[in-house]
C-alpha cells in the first residue's frame, strides 16, 4: 500500500469515528444535559426575563430566577428521570435549590427547556 492510499485510509477511519460519535452523542441524554446546563445557564447570565417568565412553571420559580446574580449556575444536573416520548423530566440545582426541568424534544436532535419548578429533595 502507497503512503496516499494509507492516508486515504486513516482519513476515512477517523471521519467515520468523528460521525459515529456525534451520531452517539445528539442521540444520547448527555447531549440533552448539557443542552439543559446551557441553556438555563445562558437564561441566567443574560438575564433574559421573557425567557424566565416563558418556562417558570409558577410565580414563586420565576421570582427565584430574576433575582439570581448572573454567576450563579447549574449544578449536580440529574441523568434522564422519565417522562414521555417528546418530554424528558431533569433535575439541577441553582444556589443550593433542587430544580425540576422538563426537556422537550423539538426535531430529531434540539432540546429546548420548557419548564423550570421547585422539587423536593
Amino acid at each position: 500500500m502507497n503512503k496516499g492510499y494509507k492516508f486515504t485510509y486513516i482519513l476515512l477511519v477517523l471521519i467515520a469515528l468523528l460521525v459515529s460519535y456525534l451520531w452517539y452523542f445528539f442521540h444520547s441524554e448527555l447531549y440533552i444535559s448539557y443542552e439543559l446546563d446551557y441553556q438555563v445557564n445562558a437564561m441566567i447570565q443574560n438575564h433574559d426575563i421573557k425567557n424566565m417568565k416563558a418556562v417558570s412553571k409558577d410565580k414563586k420559580i420565576y421570582t427565584f430566577l430574576v433575582h439570581l446574580n448572573k454567576n450563579d449556575s447549574c449544578q449536580n444536573t440529574s441523568d434522564y428521570q422519565g417522562g414521555t416520548q417528546n418530554i424528558y423530566w431533569y433535575g439541577t440545582e441553582i444556589k443550593k435549590k433542587a430544580i425540576g426541568v422538563d426537556m422537550k424534544k423539538e426535531n430529531n436532535i434540539y432540546w429546548k427547556v420548557d419548564k423550570l419548578y421547585f422539587t423536593k429533595r
